[in-house]
Protein backbone atom coordinates (compact mmCIF):
# COMPACT_ATOMS: atom_id res chain seq x y z
CA UNK A 1 0.00 0.00 0.00
CA UNK A 2 1.45 3.27 -0.90
CA UNK A 3 1.25 5.84 2.00
CA UNK A 4 0.48 9.61 1.31
CA UNK A 5 2.46 12.34 3.72
CA UNK A 6 -0.69 14.39 4.73
CA UNK A 7 1.75 17.20 6.03
CA UNK A 8 2.92 19.56 3.24
CA UNK A 9 4.86 22.71 4.25
CA UNK A 10 4.70 25.72 2.79
CA UNK A 11 8.79 26.64 1.15
CA UNK A 12 8.52 29.88 3.62
CA UNK A 13 7.67 28.08 6.79
CA UNK A 14 9.42 29.40 10.09
CA UNK A 15 9.77 28.86 13.74
CA UNK A 16 8.40 31.56 15.27
CA UNK A 17 8.44 33.20 19.25
CA UNK A 18 8.25 37.07 19.37
CA UNK A 19 10.55 38.73 17.41
CA UNK A 20 12.33 35.51 16.97
CA UNK A 21 12.09 33.46 14.16
CA UNK A 22 13.74 30.54 12.32
CA UNK A 23 14.15 29.51 8.79
CA UNK A 24 13.86 26.24 7.69
CA UNK A 25 16.16 24.11 5.43
CA UNK A 26 14.50 22.36 2.62
CA UNK A 27 12.22 19.55 4.41
CA UNK A 28 10.80 16.61 2.24
CA UNK A 29 7.26 17.67 3.86
CA UNK A 30 7.32 20.76 1.17
CA UNK A 31 6.67 18.77 -1.53
CA UNK A 32 3.01 18.26 -1.79
CA UNK A 33 1.60 14.58 -1.44
CA UNK A 34 1.89 12.71 -4.81
CA UNK A 35 3.66 15.54 -6.62
CA UNK A 36 7.22 15.04 -7.68
CA UNK A 37 9.71 17.32 -6.06
CA UNK A 38 10.39 20.35 -7.82
CA UNK A 39 14.55 21.29 -8.77
CA UNK A 40 15.95 23.02 -5.98
CA UNK A 41 16.72 26.70 -6.65
CA UNK A 42 19.94 27.66 -8.36
CA UNK A 43 22.43 29.87 -5.96
CA UNK A 44 25.68 31.88 -6.55
CA UNK A 45 28.60 33.05 -4.42
CA UNK A 46 31.19 35.42 -5.65
CA UNK A 47 34.52 35.36 -3.24
CA UNK A 48 37.07 38.34 -3.44
CA UNK A 49 40.67 37.74 -2.90
CA UNK A 50 43.08 41.42 -2.44
CA UNK A 51 46.36 41.48 -4.08
CA UNK A 52 46.53 38.88 -6.39
CA UNK A 53 47.94 35.38 -5.73
CA UNK A 54 51.75 34.09 -6.02
CA UNK A 55 50.61 32.99 -9.47
CA UNK A 56 53.40 30.05 -9.88
CA UNK A 57 52.06 28.25 -6.87
CA UNK A 58 48.21 29.01 -8.37
CA UNK A 59 48.44 27.48 -11.72
CA UNK A 60 47.73 23.95 -12.46
CA UNK A 61 49.71 21.84 -14.20
CA UNK A 62 48.47 21.17 -17.68
CA UNK A 63 45.25 21.39 -19.13
CA UNK A 64 41.81 19.82 -18.89
CA UNK A 65 40.40 17.31 -15.89
CA UNK A 66 43.68 15.42 -16.06
CA UNK A 67 45.70 18.71 -14.85
CA UNK A 68 47.72 18.43 -11.63
CA UNK A 69 46.36 21.32 -9.00
CA UNK A 70 49.32 23.81 -8.13
CA UNK A 71 50.75 24.09 -4.25
CA UNK A 72 47.88 26.76 -3.48
CA UNK A 73 44.68 24.84 -4.60
CA UNK A 74 46.04 21.21 -3.42
CA UNK A 75 43.42 21.69 -0.14
CA UNK A 76 40.71 21.13 -3.29
CA UNK A 77 41.80 18.05 -4.33
CA UNK A 78 38.53 15.83 -2.58
CA UNK A 79 36.88 18.58 -5.16
CA UNK A 80 38.59 18.31 -7.74
CA UNK A 81 35.83 16.61 -9.96
CA UNK A 82 33.42 19.60 -9.26
CA UNK A 83 36.32 22.77 -9.97
CA UNK A 84 37.23 24.03 -13.18
CA UNK A 85 40.20 26.70 -12.97
CA UNK A 86 40.40 29.40 -15.12
CA UNK A 87 43.85 30.86 -16.70
CA UNK A 88 43.41 33.59 -19.10
CA UNK A 89 40.61 35.50 -17.86
CA UNK A 90 40.55 39.37 -18.10
CA UNK A 91 39.28 42.50 -16.99
CA UNK A 92 40.65 45.43 -19.48
CA UNK A 93 38.25 47.51 -17.02
CA UNK A 94 41.50 47.47 -14.32
CA UNK A 95 44.51 48.81 -16.69
CA UNK A 96 44.65 52.40 -15.83
CA UNK A 97 43.62 53.51 -19.40
CA UNK A 98 45.10 56.88 -18.65
CA UNK A 99 44.11 57.66 -14.97
CA UNK A 100 47.85 56.48 -13.94
CA UNK A 101 47.69 54.98 -10.41
CA UNK A 102 45.67 53.37 -7.94
CA UNK A 103 45.34 49.54 -9.59
CA UNK A 104 44.03 48.42 -6.54
CA UNK A 105 40.98 50.64 -6.14
CA UNK A 106 40.24 49.64 -9.83
CA UNK A 107 40.58 45.79 -8.72
CA UNK A 108 38.01 46.29 -6.36
CA UNK A 109 36.09 48.45 -8.44
CA UNK A 110 36.05 46.64 -11.80
CA UNK A 111 35.59 42.65 -9.84
CA UNK A 112 32.33 41.92 -10.43
CA UNK A 113 31.27 45.02 -12.87
CA UNK A 114 34.10 44.50 -15.69
CA UNK A 115 33.69 48.76 -15.76
CA UNK A 116 36.35 51.08 -15.45
CA UNK A 117 35.92 53.20 -12.00
CA UNK A 118 35.82 57.03 -12.93
CA UNK A 119 38.84 58.62 -10.54
CA UNK A 120 37.56 60.30 -8.24
CA UNK A 121 37.39 60.97 -4.46
CA UNK A 122 34.68 63.01 -4.48
CA UNK A 123 30.50 62.10 -4.67
CA UNK A 124 30.76 61.42 -8.10
CA UNK A 125 31.54 57.57 -8.16
CA UNK A 126 31.35 55.71 -10.89
CA UNK A 127 31.54 52.17 -11.80
CA UNK A 128 28.81 49.60 -13.40
CA UNK A 129 26.46 47.46 -12.18
CA UNK A 130 28.19 44.34 -10.55
CA UNK A 131 27.05 40.55 -11.87
CA UNK A 132 25.55 39.55 -8.42
CA UNK A 133 23.28 42.59 -8.68
CA UNK A 134 22.29 42.04 -11.79
CA UNK A 135 21.19 37.79 -10.83
CA UNK A 136 19.45 39.47 -7.76
CA UNK A 137 17.36 41.97 -10.01
CA UNK A 138 16.49 38.73 -11.55
CA UNK A 139 16.06 36.16 -9.21
CA UNK A 140 15.91 38.35 -5.78
CA UNK A 141 12.33 38.56 -5.39
CA UNK A 142 11.96 35.21 -4.84
CA UNK A 143 13.81 35.05 -1.62
CA UNK A 144 13.71 37.59 1.85
CA UNK A 145 17.41 39.34 0.60
CA UNK A 146 18.02 40.11 -2.77
CA UNK A 147 21.47 39.36 -1.84
CA UNK A 148 23.66 38.90 0.89
CA UNK A 149 26.80 41.52 1.10
CA UNK A 150 30.08 40.16 3.23
CA UNK A 151 33.44 41.21 4.50
CA UNK A 152 36.06 40.39 6.68
CA UNK A 153 37.24 44.02 7.01
CA UNK A 154 35.56 47.08 7.56
CA UNK A 155 35.79 50.41 5.34
CA UNK A 156 35.37 53.81 5.07
CA UNK A 157 32.41 54.57 2.08
CA UNK A 158 34.04 57.90 0.94
CA UNK A 159 37.73 59.91 0.92
CA UNK A 160 40.39 58.54 -0.80
CA UNK A 161 42.07 55.05 -0.43
CA UNK A 162 44.33 54.75 -3.36
CA UNK A 163 46.01 57.16 -5.56
CA UNK A 164 43.31 59.35 -5.97
CA UNK A 165 40.32 56.93 -6.09
CA UNK A 166 37.53 57.09 -3.67
CA UNK A 167 37.47 54.22 -0.59
CA UNK A 168 34.28 53.25 -2.49
CA UNK A 169 35.89 51.10 -5.14
CA UNK A 170 38.34 49.79 -2.59
CA UNK A 171 35.81 48.50 -0.05
CA UNK A 172 32.95 47.34 -2.24
CA UNK A 173 32.63 44.43 -5.10
CA UNK A 174 29.20 44.63 -5.17
CA UNK A 175 26.88 47.45 -7.10
CA UNK A 176 23.22 47.94 -7.63
CA UNK A 177 24.17 51.38 -10.09
CA UNK A 178 26.98 52.46 -11.60
CA UNK A 179 27.26 55.25 -8.97
CA UNK A 180 25.43 53.23 -5.75
CA UNK A 181 27.72 50.69 -3.97
CA UNK A 182 26.05 47.96 -1.45
CA UNK A 183 27.53 47.90 1.36
CA UNK A 184 28.65 45.02 2.84
CA UNK A 185 28.37 43.95 6.36
CA UNK A 186 31.40 42.50 8.34
CA UNK A 187 29.71 41.48 11.79
CA UNK A 188 28.65 38.08 12.15
CA UNK A 189 26.82 38.40 15.15
CA UNK A 190 24.51 40.84 12.72
CA UNK A 191 24.44 38.78 9.98
CA UNK A 192 23.06 36.15 11.91
CA UNK A 193 20.88 38.29 13.31
CA UNK A 194 19.41 39.51 10.12
CA UNK A 195 18.63 36.08 8.86
CA UNK A 196 17.45 34.93 11.73
CA UNK A 197 15.44 37.93 12.96
CA UNK A 198 11.94 39.34 12.07
CA UNK A 199 13.32 41.30 8.75
CA UNK A 200 9.84 43.51 9.92
CA UNK A 201 11.38 43.88 12.78
CA UNK A 202 14.88 43.66 12.92
CA UNK A 203 15.47 46.72 9.96
CA UNK A 204 19.09 47.51 11.06
CA UNK A 205 22.14 46.22 12.31
CA UNK A 206 21.70 48.59 15.54
CA UNK A 207 18.33 46.69 16.28
CA UNK A 208 19.69 43.41 15.05
CA UNK A 209 22.13 43.14 17.77
CA UNK A 210 19.56 44.31 20.66
CA UNK A 211 17.52 41.41 19.65
CA UNK A 212 20.26 39.19 20.40
CA UNK A 213 20.99 41.21 23.54
CA UNK A 214 17.49 40.54 25.14
CA UNK A 215 17.29 36.83 23.72
CA UNK A 216 19.53 34.42 24.74
CA UNK A 217 19.33 32.12 21.83
CA UNK A 218 16.87 32.08 18.95
CA UNK A 219 16.23 28.47 19.84
CA UNK A 220 15.65 28.66 22.98
CA UNK A 221 12.82 30.48 21.79
CA UNK A 222 11.11 28.87 19.48
CA UNK A 223 11.90 25.24 20.74
CA UNK A 224 7.94 24.97 21.63
CA UNK A 225 7.85 25.39 17.67
CA UNK A 226 10.44 23.16 16.51
CA UNK A 227 9.28 20.09 19.28
CA UNK A 228 5.60 20.33 17.83
CA UNK A 229 6.39 20.47 13.81
CA UNK A 230 9.51 17.85 14.88
CA UNK A 231 6.28 15.89 15.76
CA UNK A 232 4.77 16.00 12.35
CA UNK A 233 7.57 14.88 10.52
CA UNK A 234 8.72 11.69 9.16
CA UNK A 235 12.02 10.10 10.15
CA UNK A 236 14.24 11.56 7.82
CA UNK A 237 12.45 15.17 8.42
CA UNK A 238 12.95 15.13 11.71
CA UNK A 239 16.85 14.07 11.62
CA UNK A 240 17.17 16.88 9.41
CA UNK A 241 15.60 19.33 11.46
CA UNK A 242 17.86 18.07 14.25
CA UNK A 243 20.71 18.65 12.38
CA UNK A 244 20.09 21.90 11.39
CA UNK A 245 18.73 22.86 14.86
CA UNK A 246 21.98 21.59 16.30
CA UNK A 247 24.28 23.86 13.56
CA UNK A 248 22.54 27.04 14.04
CA UNK A 249 23.03 26.38 18.38
CA UNK A 250 26.45 25.63 17.15
CA UNK A 251 26.75 29.02 15.61
CA UNK A 252 25.62 30.99 18.34
CA UNK A 253 27.85 29.12 20.97
CA UNK A 254 30.91 29.96 18.11
CA UNK A 255 29.24 33.70 17.82
CA UNK A 256 29.68 33.94 22.10
CA UNK A 257 33.13 32.90 21.93
CA UNK A 258 33.92 35.32 19.37
CA UNK A 259 33.13 38.22 21.85
CA UNK A 260 34.70 36.32 24.75
CA UNK A 261 38.20 35.85 22.77
CA UNK A 262 37.91 39.19 20.80
CA UNK A 263 41.02 41.88 22.32
CA UNK A 264 39.96 44.15 24.85
CA UNK A 265 42.10 46.60 23.94
CA UNK A 266 42.13 48.78 20.56
CA UNK A 267 43.51 47.17 17.65
CA UNK A 268 44.92 49.41 14.77
CA UNK A 269 43.03 49.71 11.64
CA UNK A 270 43.22 47.04 9.27
CA UNK A 271 44.91 44.84 11.54
CA UNK A 272 43.72 41.99 14.64
CA UNK A 273 45.76 41.40 17.32
CA UNK A 274 45.15 37.61 17.08
CA UNK A 275 45.17 35.82 13.78
CA UNK A 276 42.40 33.23 15.85
CA UNK A 277 40.25 35.68 15.67
CA UNK A 278 40.52 36.09 11.91
CA UNK A 279 40.20 32.30 11.25
CA UNK A 280 37.29 32.08 13.42
CA UNK A 281 35.42 34.83 12.12
CA UNK A 282 35.72 33.83 8.62
CA UNK A 283 34.84 30.39 9.39
CA UNK A 284 31.86 31.95 10.76
CA UNK A 285 31.01 33.93 7.64
CA UNK A 286 31.45 30.84 5.66
CA UNK A 287 29.00 29.06 7.84
CA UNK A 288 25.99 31.80 7.58
CA UNK A 289 26.38 31.53 3.91
CA UNK A 290 25.91 28.16 3.87
CA UNK A 291 22.97 28.49 6.29
CA UNK A 292 21.78 31.43 4.44
CA UNK A 293 21.53 29.17 1.24
CA UNK A 294 20.67 26.36 2.79
CA UNK A 295 17.20 28.16 4.41
CA UNK A 296 16.70 30.11 0.93
CA UNK A 297 16.60 33.37 2.80
CA UNK A 298 19.06 34.50 0.11
CA UNK A 299 20.29 32.74 -3.62
CA UNK A 300 23.24 35.98 -4.08
CA UNK A 301 26.15 36.21 -2.04
CA UNK A 302 28.72 38.15 -2.17
CA UNK A 303 32.44 37.80 0.52
CA UNK A 304 35.58 40.00 0.27
CA UNK A 305 38.26 38.43 2.24
CA UNK A 306 39.69 42.19 2.61
CA UNK A 307 39.69 45.22 0.71
CA UNK A 308 41.29 46.06 -2.02
CA UNK A 309 45.05 47.08 -1.34
CA UNK A 310 44.24 45.19 2.27
CA UNK A 311 47.40 45.45 4.51
CA UNK A 312 46.02 43.00 7.01
CA UNK A 313 49.08 41.19 9.21
CA UNK A 314 48.53 37.03 8.98
CA UNK A 315 50.57 36.19 11.97
CA UNK A 316 49.49 33.10 13.28
CA UNK A 317 50.77 32.13 9.51
CA UNK A 318 54.20 33.33 10.41
CA UNK A 319 53.53 35.71 8.05
CA UNK A 320 54.17 39.41 9.98
CA UNK A 321 54.20 41.46 7.42
CA UNK A 322 51.48 43.18 5.79
CA UNK A 323 49.54 41.54 2.87
CA UNK A 324 50.06 44.61 0.73
CA UNK A 325 53.45 45.47 1.10
CA UNK A 326 54.18 41.30 0.39
CA UNK A 327 52.89 41.64 -2.91
CA UNK A 328 55.33 44.02 -4.16
CA UNK A 329 57.34 41.04 -3.74
CA UNK A 330 60.22 42.34 -6.12
CA UNK A 331 60.47 38.82 -6.81
CA UNK A 332 62.32 38.01 -3.57
CA UNK A 333 61.77 34.31 -2.62
CA UNK A 334 61.10 35.04 0.94
CA UNK A 335 57.98 37.37 0.22
CA UNK A 336 57.09 35.12 -2.67
CA UNK A 337 56.55 32.50 -0.26
CA UNK A 338 54.60 34.39 2.49
CA UNK A 339 52.06 35.29 -0.18
CA UNK A 340 51.46 31.70 -0.92
CA UNK A 341 51.41 30.61 2.51
CA UNK A 342 48.68 33.58 2.75
CA UNK A 343 46.89 32.14 -1.03
CA UNK A 344 46.79 28.68 0.85
CA UNK A 345 44.97 29.36 4.03
CA UNK A 346 42.16 31.21 1.68
CA UNK A 347 41.86 28.20 -0.39
CA UNK A 348 41.88 25.92 2.52
CA UNK A 349 38.39 27.84 4.07
CA UNK A 350 37.16 28.13 0.78
CA UNK A 351 37.55 24.49 0.70
CA UNK A 352 36.28 23.99 3.72
CA UNK A 353 33.44 26.18 2.67
CA UNK A 354 32.27 23.92 -0.87
CA UNK A 355 32.73 20.63 1.44
CA UNK A 356 29.87 22.45 3.61
CA UNK A 357 27.64 22.99 0.47
CA UNK A 358 28.10 19.45 -0.21
CA UNK A 359 27.12 17.79 3.33
CA UNK A 360 23.46 19.58 3.40
CA UNK A 361 21.33 17.82 1.30
CA UNK A 362 18.77 19.58 -1.48
CA UNK A 363 16.32 17.78 -2.57
CA UNK A 364 18.08 14.17 -4.62
CA UNK A 365 21.37 16.20 -4.36
CA UNK A 366 23.63 18.51 -2.48
CA UNK A 367 23.89 21.78 -2.12
CA UNK A 368 26.59 22.42 -3.90
CA UNK A 369 25.42 20.93 -7.13
CA UNK A 370 22.80 23.75 -6.92
CA UNK A 371 25.55 26.52 -6.81
CA UNK A 372 28.06 28.18 -8.59
CA UNK A 373 30.84 29.33 -6.40
CA UNK A 374 33.60 31.74 -7.67
CA UNK A 375 36.64 32.62 -5.94
CA UNK A 376 39.55 35.17 -7.28
CA UNK A 377 40.93 38.41 -7.54
CA UNK A 378 41.22 41.68 -9.71
CA UNK A 379 45.01 40.83 -9.61
CA UNK A 380 47.35 38.67 -11.01
CA UNK A 381 50.58 39.35 -9.75
CA UNK A 382 50.43 41.55 -7.18
CA UNK A 383 54.18 43.38 -8.17
CA UNK A 384 52.96 43.49 -11.68
CA UNK A 385 49.72 44.66 -10.80
CA UNK A 386 48.55 43.37 -13.87
CA UNK A 387 44.66 42.79 -14.81
CA UNK A 388 44.58 40.18 -16.94
CA UNK A 389 45.74 35.59 -16.73
CA UNK A 390 43.64 36.36 -13.48
CA UNK A 391 43.27 33.57 -10.71
CA UNK A 392 39.83 32.41 -11.40
CA UNK A 393 37.96 29.05 -10.22
CA UNK A 394 34.42 28.19 -10.41
CA UNK A 395 33.26 24.96 -8.20
CA UNK A 396 29.89 23.71 -8.01
CA UNK A 397 27.09 22.65 -10.62
CA UNK A 398 24.73 24.99 -10.62
CA UNK A 399 21.87 22.61 -11.08
CA UNK A 400 23.52 21.13 -14.28
CA UNK A 401 24.54 24.68 -15.76
CA UNK A 402 28.43 23.74 -14.80
CA UNK A 403 30.56 20.53 -15.39
CA UNK A 404 34.21 20.39 -14.04
CA UNK A 405 36.43 21.25 -16.70
CA UNK A 406 39.44 20.86 -14.69
CA UNK A 407 41.90 23.39 -16.10
CA UNK A 408 40.78 25.19 -18.47
CA UNK A 409 43.47 27.25 -20.38
CA UNK A 410 42.19 30.54 -22.48
CA UNK A 411 43.53 33.35 -24.68
CA UNK A 412 43.08 36.87 -23.46
CA UNK A 413 39.51 36.38 -22.61
CA UNK A 414 36.78 39.09 -20.98
CA UNK A 415 35.84 38.23 -17.39
CA UNK A 416 32.54 39.31 -18.85
CA UNK A 417 32.05 36.39 -20.47
CA UNK A 418 32.28 34.03 -17.68
CA UNK A 419 29.59 36.66 -15.99
CA UNK A 420 27.16 36.37 -18.99
CA UNK A 421 27.53 32.70 -18.77
CA UNK A 422 26.75 32.78 -15.26
CA UNK A 423 23.70 35.27 -15.30
CA UNK A 424 21.93 32.89 -18.24
CA UNK A 425 22.96 30.01 -15.74
CA UNK A 426 21.08 31.80 -13.36
CA UNK A 427 18.17 33.09 -15.30
CA UNK A 428 18.55 35.44 -16.99
CA UNK A 429 18.90 36.05 -21.00
CA UNK A 430 20.96 38.34 -21.57
CA UNK A 431 23.27 39.00 -24.80
CA UNK A 432 25.61 40.80 -23.06
CA UNK A 433 27.17 42.01 -19.72
CA UNK A 434 29.50 44.96 -19.71
CA UNK A 435 32.29 44.58 -22.03
CA UNK A 436 31.29 41.04 -22.88
CA UNK A 437 32.38 39.31 -26.27
CA UNK A 438 30.53 35.83 -26.00
CA UNK A 439 29.38 33.43 -23.47
CA UNK A 440 32.09 31.65 -21.48
CA UNK A 441 31.59 27.44 -21.97
CA UNK A 442 30.93 26.10 -18.67
CA UNK A 443 30.64 22.67 -18.95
Amino acid sequence: MRVCRQLALDRRTFLRAGASVLALPWLDAMVPALRSTPPPPRRCVFVFSPNGMNMEHWRPEGEGPAAKLARTLEPLQPLQQRVTVFSGLAIDAGFPHGDGPGDHARAGGSFLTCAHPRKTGGADIQAGVSIDQAIAARIGQQTSFASLELGMEKGAAAGVCDSGYSCAYSNNISWRTPNTPVAKETDPKAVFARLFGDPQQVVDAAAARQQREQDRSVLDAVLADAKALAGRLGATDRQKLEQYLQSVRELEQRLQRLDDESPKTPVPAGLLASGQDYQAKLGLMYELLALAFATDRTRVATLMLGNAGSNRSYKFLDVPDGHHDLSHHGKKAEKLAAIAKINRFQVEQFAAFLLRLQAEQQGNGDLLAQCLVMFGSGLGDGDRHNHDDLPVLLAGEGGGAAKSQGHVRLGKEPMANLYLALLRALGGDDDAFADSTGVLKLR
